[in-house]
């Protein structure tokens, strides 16, 4: 409603018809777009934003998974892959819990989408070998070893892991070298000697055998399975005394290697 005027203002200057509807429209105008910056969806948000919400994603995720809650954590990371389907990170941390739960050919799976997004990942592709090795897929698990070594030609695990995968394939000479290798870059390492002790024993080679059998017990002399094969090395040179007390550890190690 308009204000009355007093007598002492001065009198009103005359509108033209057009202004007052330009002002009426200038008004509404500014009512409405007042009213939606009030009441937009606060959902809104620029792609700066959404990029930190899904690293806080990821950051919750990696804190579940460290903590144990594997659960939880797949459930954030699967949520960052709903935002970014080729999230690298997201991938390769579900395949770790597929991989720490031997669902390998889930775990094979986010590991090549890993790959896919990030092909110079050399624990991707690592991993990848080692569940291809778990579904028995030699072949293809030592081409991936292989290309891992490529990137990183004294890298102990990759060099481990072609060994023993040489030797499931029965390429006994190249298994040697590998595990030699391995045992190079890793001179503590264990299993090198153990499975240095099997190939020998394949070739046999008992002597050479024996002593990489030795080596594994004096670094782990717990170690049943190494028993179990110098038994065998023991026997093949006729020492049978020394075989079946070989034996006899194995058991008393690991009740399940009794027969």
């Amino acid at each position: 409603m308009a204000q009355p005027h007093s007598m002492n203002d001065p009198p009103p200057k005359r509108v033209p018809t057009w202004s007052h509807l330009l002002l009426a429209t200038l008004l509404v105008g500014l009512v409405v777009g007042a009213f939606w910056l009030k009441s937009r969806p606060k959902s809104v948000t620029t792609d700066a934003t959404r990029a930190e919400s899904t690293q806080a994603l990821l950051a919750r995720g990696i804190q579940a998974h460290n903590a144990g809650a594997l659960d939880a954590a797949m459930d954030l990371y699967f949520k960052v892959l709903q935002r970014e389907p080729a999230h690298p990170r997201a991938h390769y941390n579900i395949a770790q819990i597929y991989n720490a739960r031997q669902q390998n050919a889930q775990a094979q799976w986010e590991y090549e989408a890993a790959l896919k997004a990030e092909p110079q990942s050399v624990n991707a592709r690592l991993n990848l070998g080692v569940v291809l090795y778990r579904q028995r897929q030699f072949a293809a698990a030592a081409q991936e070893f292989r290309k891992v070594i490529e990137v990183s030609p004294r890298h102990p695990m990759a060099l481990f892991d072609l060994g023993i995968t040489l030797l499931e394939l029965g390429q006994l000479d190249e298994a040697i070298r590998s595990l030699k290798a391995a045992l190079q870059e890793d001179p503590k390492g264990i299993d090198p000697h153990y499975y240095l002790g099997l190939a020998f024993e394949r070739q046999r080679r008992f002597g050479e055998a024996r002593a990489e059998l030795l080596k594994a017990l004096e670094i782990s002399p717990r170690y049943a399975l190494a028993y179990v094969a110098l038994a065998r090395v023991y026997s093949a040179q006729g020492e049978q005394r020394l075989a079946q007390e070989a034996r006899a550890k194995a058991a008393e190690l690991d009740p399940r290697l009794k027969k």
